[in-house]
């Protein structure tokens, strides 16, 4: 974009796809776009009930904020968005409409990697690694969430201070634990897993790893 002299619009931004899906239910079910992000608006409500059911929380009072791209965001415990992941994961008790969706997501997601980050990414490259073992996710201030479609299991960690390189590393140890990262795998994404850590002039100075202490 650059070298053609164009500028960067919404369109751009990573949570534009999220924002295209929220219109086009909107427009498949006759509802107004106009407001479309708010918390009242018939496509955030309809998003809070599928949060309510893959959770298990009552969501209708709890607190809520406003993400960097201008949904609501709704707060949900760490142990509920994991049994969410769980769901995803192994849908099988889910009603069947929703159980398909679940397992639409999930292929299509451990189907095509790249397009859940990028180039570079954590989880982009570790799903292009681990095959359909795993499918895992990046969130917004130390969050990272992951759905283990073999083990029936879902995972969602939470860096107290907001640093997304301790949730990367975290989620690794934790896929290992599981045997998801086998040793085949841990060598080939040992970078990533234990990132090395550059100054400004490129030299090494440290690596990324988990504490001594590790309970996993």
């Amino acid at each position: 974009m650059w070298a053609h002299g164009e500028s960067k619009t919404r369109a751009h931004n990573n949570c534009s796809g999220k924002h295209a899906g929220f219109l086009s239910t909107a427009r498949h079910l006759g509802e107004p776009t106009r407001d479309y992000i708010q918390y009242e608006h018939p496509v955030q409500q309809r998003l809070l009930g599928v949060l309510e059911q893959m959770s298990g929380c009552d969501l209708g009072s709890v607190p809520r904020g406003i993400d960097g791209c201008g949904i609501p965001v709704i707060a949900i415990p760490l142990g509920n968005t994991a049994l969410a992941m769980a769901k995803l994961a192994d849908p099988g008790g889910l009603p069947d409409k929703r159980a398909k969706a679940a397992t639409r997501i999930l292929d299509a997601m451990m189907a095509d990697p790249f397009m859940v980050a990028g180039s570079g990414r954590f989880c982009t490259t570790v799903m292009q690694a681990t095959g359909t073992k795993a499918a895992i996710k990046v969130g917004a201030e130390g969050v990272y969430c992951g759905a283990l479609p073999d083990l029936g299991l879902g995972i969602c960690i939470k860096v107290e201070d907001g640093t997304g390189r301790a949730a990367e590393v975290v989620m690794g140890r934790v896929l290992r634990h599981l045997k998801v990262i086998d040793e085949a795998i841990e060598m080939k994404l040992h970078d990533m897993l234990t990132p090395t850590v550059k100054n400004w002039a490129g030299t090494a100075t440290g690596q990324i790893h988990p504490a001594a202490d590790c309970p996993f």
